[in-house]
């Protein structure tokens, strides 16, 4: 009988803790961001991005390149550094940079069927 009390507290104990924890902060990255791809070696052009960090992943939420969706996929670390992986139809490209509160920007090189492409990414909250 005395272990169901010990048990019925500790229970009782850990739900009031979570009910009123204070909500986790978000990430200082987290939110919607525009990203724009500038082409400097290759034909690429300059792609739009928009895209969305929620505790450190970072997804594509619109962008066309060649009439294909644009997906991007990465991380960025809580010290703002970044590694993403985008695909658009055939078309792959990886890039790395950094983020603070209000912008990144690194560089990204790609490939695809009609050859190669590299430059830099900047990005701005959106």
């Amino acid at each position: 009988m005395t272990g169901n009390r010990t048990l019925g507290l500790a229970s009782a104990a850990a739900f009031a803790t979570l009910c009123f924890a204070a909500p986790a902060q978000a990430a200082p990255y987290d939110g919607a961001w525009k990203m724009s791809l500038v082409t400097t070696d290759g034909h690429c052009g300059v792609i739009s991005v928009g895209l969305a960090i929620s505790g450190g992943q970072i997804t594509s939420t619109s962008g066309k390149f060649v009439f294909r969706p644009i997906h991007i996929a990465g991380v960025v670390s809580g010290s703002g550094q970044a590694q993403m992986n985008g695909v658009a139809g055939p078309r792959k490209a990886a890039g790395n940079g950094r983020f603070t509160r209000a912008k990144g920007k690194g560089q990204w090189n790609g490939v695809g069927p009609s050859g190669v492409c590299s430059g830099y990414w900047i990005a701005v909250r959106g």
